[in-house]
Parts: C-alpha cells; sequence; structure tokens
C-alpha cells in the first residue's frame, strides 16, 4: 500500500501536542508535502520519516480517514536513530539524492 497524502487533516489541540515534541505544524506538513519513507505503525497508522527544509529528520504518525487519500495528524516527534538510518538507506538505495553528511547523531 503507497501512504499518499492529498488532504492531511489537524485537529486543534495537535499544534499544543507537538510543541511538546519541539515540533511546528509548519515542520510536519513539510514532511508530509516532502519526500518520505513510510512504515506501519500500530493501531493502524504510519509513520512518515522525512526532512524539514532545515534538515531536521522527523517522525510525522498519521491515521487514514475513511475519504480516500485523507489522514489525520496523530503526532510529530524528532525522528529516533533507527529512524533515520531507515530514511537514509531507503532513499540511498531508491537512489535518492541523500549523501548523510547531514545525518543528525
Amino acid at each position: 500500500m503507497d501512504v499518499k497524502i492529498d488532504d492531511l487533516v489537524i485537529a486543534k489541540d495537535r499544534s499544543e501536542h507537538i510543541a511538546k515534541h519541539k515540533v511546528t505544524i509548519t515542520e510536519a506538513k513539510e514532511v508530509v508535502t516532502g519526500d518520505y519513507v513510510y512504515i506501519k505503525g500500530k493501531l493502524g497508522r504510519w509513520l512518515l520519516i522525512g526532512k524539514t527544509k532545515k534538515r531536521r529528520f522527523l517522525t510525522v504518525v498519521v491515521g487514514e480517514r475513511e475519504k480516500a487519500n485523507t489522514y489525520g495528524l496523530i503526532t510529530a516527534r524528532p525522528s529516533s536513530r533507527e529512524e533515520r538510518s531507515f530514511y537514509l538507506e531507503f532513499t540511498l538505495t531508491q537512489g535518492g539524492e541523500e549523501d548523510g553528511k547531514d545525518q543528525e547523531s
């Protein structure tokens, strides 16, 4: 299954929630509208792993909605080391433009 997001539903409380992880709604949207890799999460959710314009790795968790290609924002947080490695490995093997120089520790 491809995770293609045409519409991201953001509840009013999500801004405050993701701020606890030092992430903004703008940053989460940058990941969702950019190049990301994804893995299946718990409870039927998807973890989107990508980078912001400032090259910050984030993991954005979304849940499917009834309408096709519509997802709700659950949370967003800095990506774990394993998630960053997965992103870099996947983009390198898929012919992406990553070179690993900007990998955070």
